[in-house]
């Protein structure tokens, strides 16, 4: 019987920095947000830091999607999000649903400014929320950066 291969996502996530220094250096696993994307258990997360950092910090592979109320997700994960309650609940008034990204592996990398990204994939633009990366992005973007002199592995 032939295997099947799985394709997995890249799901580019714009966040802010302090938020993504966190998450990058462990004190955080799971990254909030509004919008469930599309993606599942095994898919890469490539976590973008926006201004004044501007750069991609590092990649994180999916554990899982968490959803629930803004309650219950402060009640079970509070310590593993990176924030304090005040701006916790502020980030989700008036939603009925959060959404946690649950990362099981993060990588950091050296950064890689937007800058270099808008070189290599013309029209790049980070996104306000989320946004999903092709293969080929991800290669042109990792090729380039070796071939620049500075080498990183994807996770």
């Amino acid at each position: 019987m032939a295997k099947t291969k799985i394709i997995r996502k890249y799901l580019f996530i714009a966040v802010k920095p302090e938020y993504a220094d966190m998450l990058i250096s462990g004190r955080k696993d799971i990254e909030l947000r509004k919008i469930k994307p599309h993606v599942q258990q095994g898919d890469y997360v490539i976590i973008y830091a926006s201004a004044p950092k501007k750069a991609v910090l590092g990649f994180g592979k999916i554990k899982r999607i968490i959803e629930c109320s803004p309650k219950d997700m402060w009640d079970k994960y509070s310590n593993r999000l990176g924030i304090n309650e005040q701006n916790y609940f502020s980030y989700y008034c008036g939603y009925n649903k959060a959404i946690g990204i649950e990362l099981d592996i993060i990588k950091p990398i050296a950064p890689i400014g937007l800058e270099f990204l808008k070189k290599v994939v013309p029209n790049f633009h980070p996104p306000q929320i989320y946004r999903y990366v092709t293969n080929e992005e991800i290669s042109k973007m990792l090729s380039q950066r070796t071939i620049c002199g500075a080498k990183s592995k994807l996770v």
